[in-house]
């Protein structure tokens, strides 16, 4: 098959929906790290951000038919990730609340891995997913607010208010490293 580096992201996802399968191959190159450092950001966890970047691709997949070409489809599949890192969270919710009444003890924490990052990812890593979602979507996939508000599922001027806290909070905490 000719290789697909040259069409456009709308290009593949009709190339996939007629098809073939070598196109949402190179839309999983074109967009892994983006989803997979949403994930990270959302969940400060590699792992999970694996799994959450994972069923992000599988979902698309399986939703590509509902894709509207008129939308950025990068901006779609970061919805998908967002959407799913956001389920993990519930659940991970319920399961506590059912193992607090269940055992009658106190939550059961996961505590997140230290990651052996550059000073800027350590320090992102230690904000919250609140505040590192819309960070690493503006500064580092290059987003407007728009688009942050619409993946993240939060109005323009709250993605806005938590870039610019996300920012202050980054910068006392590079400050004192």
């Amino acid at each position: 098959m000719e290789p697909d580096n040259g069409k456009t992201d709308q290009e593949l996802v009709r190339a996939c929906l007629a098809g073939n399968r070598s196109a949402f191959d190179e839309l999983i190159r074109r967009h892994q790290d983006s989803v997979f450092g949403l994930a990270v950001g959302m969940t400060r966890d590699r792992d999970d951000a694996a799994d959450m970047a994972q069923e992000a691709f599988i979902k698309a997949y399986v939703k590509l038919e509902q894709y509207d070409p008129n939308r950025v489809f990068k901006s779609w599949l970061l919805r998908i990730c967002a959407n799913q890192t956001k389920n993990l969270f519930r659940k991970r919710t319920r399961r506590r609340r059912a193992e607090e009444l269940h055992l009658n003890e106190g939550a059961v924490l996961e505590s997140a891995a230290e990651l052996d990052f550059e000073p800027l990812e350590a320090a992102l890593s230690k904000l919250t997913p609140k505040y590192a979602a819309p960070l690493r979507l503006k500064h580092m996939e290059g987003l407007a607010y728009e688009e942050i508000s619409a993946i993240l599922g939060i109005g323009v001027s709250a993605a806005k208010m938590r870039v610019a806290r996300a920012r202050k909070q980054l910068a006392e905490r590079l400050s004192h490293e």
